[in-house]
């Protein structure tokens, strides 16, 4: 997937040269003394906050990132300790705008590695929302071995459009009109030049989940945490693997080990909730910042 890769957000998008190897593209709206750095998941990219950044932007200085490896930031593979990396990078552009006074929300694997950021304790960054967060559920040896094999780049890169549509459709409760251009961008992917290294990197991904797990850490958090979550999530947790778990026992983990958090939920909600749930969604954000 090369940068000139015709995504549906390419047109808002700026880009930041962060070393010699990593360029960052971001789109960034609103002003404010609060900069919401959103940080997106597995597979996804900048336009997933697509719903939140017009009204949330009204209040704050907004900007999504693309991570390395998706959407239109640098395309290469990385190490195994994707997650680490990834907060290295977030670290870098914080320093780099000049941010201050930060407030880091990551979805899923994003909400793992603004756990893993979080915790290098940068005085920039000043919350955190968790928005169904990976890394508060755990897996055996046996289990992330089960799911590494599965997350394979050949995996990905065999999905045909019916199997790309019923994997956006597992986010959703019900999925919005508005979720077709997420889609229309998935799709568009397996034709640009950096498809297979994609694919690399979503495999890259759920190894990082699993080789970085951080709910042991989850007490030394020191920042005003908010977690969301859907009430409908069907990815977390996994319910192949975890029968006994749910949604809201994965959330009651972050909620009691997590020394300042709160807990919301959104009903009629699925994992992509801010995006099936946007006026709830920044209700919550806009509450909790206050």
């Amino acid at each position: 997937m090369a940068q000139s890769c015709p995504l549906s957000y390419t047109n808002t998008v700026s880009r930041i040269q962060l070393n010699d190897s990593v360029s960052v593209a971001y789109t960034e709206k609103g002003r404010g003394i609060t900069t919401l750095l959103f940080i997106h998941g597995l597979g996804g990219n900048s336009s997933h906050w697509s719903q939140n950044m017009d009204e949330l932007s009204k209040s704050y200085r907004c900007i999504a990132v693309d991570l390395p490896g998706y959407g239109l930031s640098t395309q290469r593979a990385y190490s195994a300790s994707t997650l680490s990396f990834y907060a290295t990078i977030l670290l870098s552009f914080i320093e780099k705008k000049h941010l201050t006074n930060v407030v880091l929300v990551g979805h899923s694997m994003g909400g793992q590695a603004a756990i893993i950021t979080a915790l290098k304790q940068s005085p920039s960054i000043k919350k955190l929302i968790l928005v169904a967060p990976a890394g508060l559920e755990t897996f055996s040896e046996t289990e992330a071995n089960l799911l590494r094999q599965f997350a394979t780049p050949t995996f990905y890169k065999s999905q045909a459009e019916p199997a790309i549509r019923a994997a956006f459709a597992s986010n959703f409760t019900s999925m919005p009109s508005t979720a077709e251009t997420l889609i229309q961008d998935r799709l568009a992917l397996r034709s640009c030049e950096g498809f297979e290294n994609y694919c690399r990197v979503v495999s890259q991904g759920v190894n990082g989940m699993l080789s970085e797990p951080v709910q042991a850490q989850l007490t030394n958090i020191s920042l005003p945490t908010l977690l969301i979550f859907g009430e409908d999530d069907k990815l977390i947790p996994n319910r192949i693997l975890h029968k006994e778990l749910t949604t809201a026992k994965v959330a009651e983990i972050g909620k009691t080990q997590i020394p300042h958090a709160q807990l919301a939920f959104i009903p009629q909600a699925g994992h992509l909730v801010m995006f099936e749930k946007p006026s709830q969604f920044n209700k919550l954000i806009t509450q909790f910042l206050k």
